[in-house]
């Protein structure tokens, strides 16, 4: 089953770049329910934005800290009618850096966004990316959270 909303919520990013981002908003609200819930967790610790608006501005505060080049692809591994879950796969720009990188590759970072749906509105966006480290040995350390200080 293909859920179209959430297809075509990942589809409004594009207009971003061919037609600025005020016709990326007006279309991307149109999917929205007014209660959204927007729910986010990475490096920066975790954050809640309510409603509209504020998933737009959970987005500008997002991109001041990691860049997407638009080429990530989109692995669909829970898709119902009511919810979706999506695992991003695409390098992230570091626009503050981790560890003195700047670029997080694909395998170096774990990053989904969850979503709940409601008569065809998404009602909740849920955000969760995650960096992993590699220490001299070799061994994958998980990076997540302000306590790593950036």
């Amino acid at each position: 089953m293909n859920n179209e909303v959430i297809r075509q919520f990942f589809k409004n990013y594009a207009l971003i770049r061919e037609q600025g981002f005020d016709t990326f908003i007006r279309e991307q609200a149109k999917l929205f329910s007014p209660e959204l819930i927007t729910l986010v967790s990475d490096t920066r610790g975790n954050f809640t934005y309510q409603g509209i608006d504020g998933f737009f501005e959970g987005q500008v505060a997002w991109s001041k800290h990691f860049f997407v080049n638009g080429r990530s692809i989109h692995e669909y591994v829970e898709e119902t009618s009511t919810h979706v879950l999506v695992r991003m796969h695409g390098d992230l720009k570091l626009l503050e850096p981790i560890n003195g990188e700047t670029l997080s590759k694909v395998g170096h970072h774990d990053w989904t966004q969850e979503f709940e749906l409601s008569n065809d509105f998404i009602t909740k966006v849920d955000i969760k990316l995650s960096f992993t480290l590699t220490d001299a040995g070799g061994t994958s350390l998980p990076l997540r959270g302000s306590k790593f200080g950036i």
